[in-house]
C-alpha cells in the first residue's frame, strides 16, 4: 500500500461518505415546569430615559452550575409591529449567589444576523458558570419580535433595517436598566458582548450608554457601510438600498453611518485607555474586512491589543471557539469581586484506562464519519497532515470537515492528486469547485430519491464500510484486539493526556503518541512511525454536535459559476469518491 496515496485519498473518501443514509435522533426529556412568573416594576428615575417600566421574570430550568430566567420588558422604541415593542430575554444566573455577599458585574450578549442563538447561549452559560450573571435577548423584529413576513423582510427593507439598528441600541439601554435593578448585579460593572453583528451593535451601543463599563468585540469591526456593501450576506440589502429614492437613500445611509461603530470611536477610546475594550478576530475573515477591523482598533486605540484568531475565517471562527470564549470570559471575570468564586464544577469520574480511552477517541471518529448530528448542530474536523516517506520528503496535507443535518456538508482537502485542491458541499444545493475556479452550483433539482449512493461503486462503498465497522468493533471489544495494539500513558504537560501505542499485527507495525486535553478527551496531535513513513497529524478543530451555522456549507466566491443539474453534480461527487477508493488500494 503506498501510504503517500493512502492517507489524503481515503480521508476524502470518508467524509464522502457523509452523503449516505439517515440516522433517527431522538430528543431530550421535557424539563420539569417552572415556578409562576414574577413582575417586578423599575422606577422613572432608574431608567435611562426617565420612563417607569416593569419586567417580568420566570425561572425555565436549573442544573448544577446556573439558573436560565425568562425575562420580558417593554422596548423603550415603539412600532406599528406590536409583537416588536416587547423583548423577549434569556437571563443566566450563578448558582452560589449568597445573601450579604458583594454584587456581581453582568454582561449583555448580542447576537449574530443568523439569529440562531447557540454561539451566545453558549457564552452566557459559561459566564454564569465562572460566576457572572448575562442576558441574552432577541433584537428587533427576530422571532417572537417579527412581522407576519418574518424577520428577513430586515434584509429586503433596508428602511426597517436601519430603524432595527436604532430600536436594538435602545433595547441595550432598557436591558442595563433590568440588569441595575438586580438585587445581584454591580450597576457599575456592566458590561457588553456582541459576535459579528452583535459585535458591531456592541460598538454602537458603547457610544450612547455611558453605564456599559466593559465591552467585548468579537468577529467585528468598522465601516459598517463599506460592510454592507461587500458582504456576500448583505448583498440582497445593498441591492434594495441602491433601489430607494435619494433622499430615502440618503437617510438610510446615515442611519448606517450612525451604527457604525467608528461613530462612536470616543467611548471605545476611553474603554480602551481602562483596559476595558476586547477585540477577538478572525486573521481570514471574508466578511468583516480585516481592513476594517484595523480601522476601528486604531480608531480606538489598541491597534496593537487585537487578539487575532490565526487560519480561520468568519464562520470557520468555530475552530478558535475554545480560544474566543476563554479570553472572553477571562476578560469579563477582571471585575469580580475579591472572594467570589465560580459554582464548583462537577466532580470528573475516574479516568478511563488507556484502551478505553483509546476506544473513545475511536468512537467519536466513528461517529463523525457515519452518524448525523443533533438538530442544529454539526461535526467540525480540521486537520493538518505532515507526512515524511523514506526519501525524507515532507508533504503537508490539510483537510477541514463539516457535517451537518438533512444532508448538509462542506468538504476541503489539499492536495488531492491530479485535482489540486478539493472542495465540495451542499448547503440550499449541492456545489463543486473546480481545479480552474470554476464552481459547479446544483441548483436544478432533480427527484429526491436519487442520491449520491446510486453513482457510487457498491465494491468501494462497501470496503469503506467495512473500515466504519472495524473501527467501531475495536470501540466496542477492545480486548479481542489488545494481542495486536498496546497502548499506555506517557508523560505529557500540564493539562493534557498522553497514548503511547504500538501496533503489532503482521500486516501494520508501527508506534504513535496520541495527545489529548485531559479535561475533554479532545484529540491535539498524533505523531507516529511505522513501515518507512513518519508524520504528524494535527487537530486543528474536533469536535461532535457543535453550534452550526447554514453559511459554513455555502459554496466559496467565484468569479465563474454554472448551473448544473444536481444529478450531474451527484454524478461529480461519486466519480471523486470511485477514484480516491480505487487509488487508496
Amino acid at each position: 500500500m503506498n501510504i503517500e496515496r493512502f492517507f489524503p485519498r481515503m480521508l476524502v473518501a470518508a467524509g464522502l461518505l457523509v452523503l449516505l443514509g439517515t440516522f433517527r435522533v431522538t430528543g431530550e426529556p421535557a424539563a420539569p415546569p417552572a415556578p409562576g412568573p414574577e413582575t417586578r416594576p423599575v422606577a422613572a428615575g432608574a431608567s435611562f430615559n426617565g420612563e417607569p417600566f416593569a419586567y417580568t421574570l420566570q425561572l425555565r430550568h436549573t442544573n448544577t452550575r446556573h439558573r436560565i430566567y425568562d425575562l420580558t420588558y417593554p422596548s423603550p422604541l415603539k412600532t406599528d409591529v406590536a409583537n416588536n415593542n416587547t423583548v423577549p430575554a434569556e437571563y443566566y444566573v450563578p448558582i452560589n449567589l449568597k445573601d450579604g455577599e458583594p454584587r456581581r458585574p453582568a454582561v449583555v450578549i448580542l447576537h449574530i444576523l443568523n439569529g440562531n442563538y447557540e454561539l451566545e447561549r453558549m457564552l452566557c452559560t459559561i459566564l454564569a458558570e465562572s460566576g457572572m450573571p448575562a442576558i441574552l435577548f432577541k433584537l428587533p423584529y427576530y422571532d417572537e419580535r417579527s412581522p407576519v413576513a418574518g424577520r428577513n423582510v430586515l434584509i429586503r427593507d433596508p428602511v426597517l433595517f436601519t430603524a432595527c439598528m436604532k430600536q436594538a441600541v435602545l433595547d441595550v439601554r432598557r436591558t442595563v436598566d433590568v440588569l441595575a435593578d438586580r438585587p445581584e448585579v454591580d450597576p457599575g460593572r456592566i458590561g457588553v458582548a456582541g459576535i459579528s453583528l452583535g459585535a458591531i451593535m456592541a460598538g454602537s451601543a458603547c457610544g450612547a450608554e455611558p453605564r456599559l463599563q466593559r465591552a467585548a468585540l468579537i468577529l467585528g469591526g468598522g465601516d459598517l457601510r463599506r460592510i454592507v456593501n461587500e458582504a456576500r450576506e448583505t448583498r440582497t440589502l445593498r441591492e434594495n438600498l441602491a433601489q430607494l429614492p435619494a433622499g430615502q437613500r440618503q437617510a438610510a445611509e446615515a442611519a448606517i453611518d450612525q451604527a457604525d461603530p467608528l461613530t462612536h470611536a470616543a467611548a471605545l477610546r476611553r474603554l480602551a485607555g481602562e483596559g476595558r475594550l476586547l477585540m477577538v478576530n478572525a486573521a481570514e475573515d471574508e466578511v468583516i474586512p480585516r481592513d476594517c477591523t484595523n480601522r476601528l482598533a486604531a480608531a480606538a486605540g489598541m491597534q496593537d491589543q487585537v487578539v487575532w484568531i490565526k487560519g480561520v475565517g468568519h464562520y470557520t471562527a468555530l475552530a478558535g471557539l475554545p480560544e474566543i470564549l476563554r479570553n472572553t470570559v477571562a476578560f469579563f471575570a477582571r471585575d469580580l469581586p475579591p472572594g467570589i468564586t465560580a459554582p464548583p464544577a462537577p466532580s470528573p469520574a475516574k479516568e478511563q484506562p488507556p484502551m478505553l480511552a483509546l476506544t473513545a477517541f475511536l468512537q467519536q471518529m466513528t461517529a463523525l464519519l457515519t452518524q448525523p448530528p443533533r438538530p442544529g448542530r454539526c461535526h467540525y474536523l480540521d486537520l493538518q497532515a505532515d507526512l515524511t516517506l523514506k526519501d525524507g520528503k515532507t508533504t503537508p496535507y490539510r483537510l477541514t470537515f463539516v457535517r451537518g443535518t438533512n444532508g448538509q456538508f462542506s468538504l476541503t482537502a489539499s492536495p488531492v492528486p491530479e485535482a489540486g485542491t478539493l472542495a465540495i458541499g451542499c448547503g440550499d444545493y449541492p456545489w463543486l469547485l473546480a481545479k480552474n475556479g470554476r464552481l459547479f452550483a446544483g441548483r436544478q433539482a432533480l427527484d429526491p430519491a436519487v442520491t449520491v449512493a446510486n453513482f457510487m461503486d457498491p465494491q468501494h462503498l462497501l470496503r469503506l464500510q467495512l473500515l466504519a465497522g472495524a473501527a467501531m468493533a475495536l470501540a466496542l471489544a477492545p480486548d479481542v484486539f489488545a494481542q495486536y495494539v498496546q497502548v499506555t500513558d506517557e508523560p505529557g504537560t500540564p493539562g493534557e493526556r498522553v497514548l503511547g501505542i504500538t501496533l503489532t499485527h503482521k500486516k501494520a507495525k508501527g508506534t504513535g503518541r496520541l495527545h489529548f486535553r485531559r479535561d475533554t478527551l479532545t484529540p491535539t496531535t498524533l505523531s507516529f512511525t511505522g513501515e518507512g513513513v513518519s508524520g504528524t497529524v494535527t487537530f486543528r478543530m474536533w469536535s461532535l454536535n457543535a453550534v452550526s451555522s447554514p453559511e459554513l456549507y455555502h459554496e466559496p466566491g467565484s468569479a465563474s459559476v454554472q448551473e448544473v443539474p444536481q444529478q450531474d453534480l451527484l454524478r461529480m461527487f461519486a466519480a471523486a469518491f470511485n477514484f480516491l477508493m480505487e487509488k487508496a488500494q
